[in-house]
């Protein structure tokens, strides 16, 4: 690789999302017991941050009206400019990272392929997108 050409995906510690930070959010009014998890923090192609996050405490319905709502989203990649406006304050420090590795791959494989990249709205909208994908399903 060329001197000049970034690295397609570095860990960062300068932002202001650190991993293992647990921030209460915005979040939708049937959740407001949720939190979220920073668990990775990267610069991408040496110019945007991507902070990978865990969500707990979600209520997402599922295609199945009779099945238990959904409570966890493992990985989400969002940019630093939308989880700054999605988040209210720091709660704690989580002495283990949920599972977040899974998700985690898979996103970088598409990113690293270019059919991938991270959320650039608050993290409500993305759990009302990831709802309404599934009661079309």
């Amino acid at each position: 690789m060329a001197a000049d050409v970034p690295v397609p995906l570095v860990d960062i510690t300068t932002s202001r999302f650190q991993v293992g930070q647990v921030w209460e959010y915005h979040t939708r009014p049937t959740e407001t017991g949720s939190v979220l998890t920073v668990v990775k923090v990267e610069l991408q192609h040496g110019t945007e941050v991507a902070v990978h996050i865990h969500v707990d405490g979600l209520k997402l319905k599922t295609p199945n009206p009779d099945g238990k709502p959904g409570t966890t989203a493992s990985h989400l990649p969002f940019s630093e400019e939308a989880l700054t406006a999605s988040v209210t304050h720091v709660v704690r420090h989580a002495a283990t990272l949920p599972d977040f590795e899974e998700g985690y791959e898979l996103w970088r494989e598409a990113f690293l392929a270019g059919q991938a990249g991270v959320f650039s709205v608050t993290v409500a909208e993305v759990m009302d997108f990831i709802e309404s994908t599934f009661s079309n399903q």
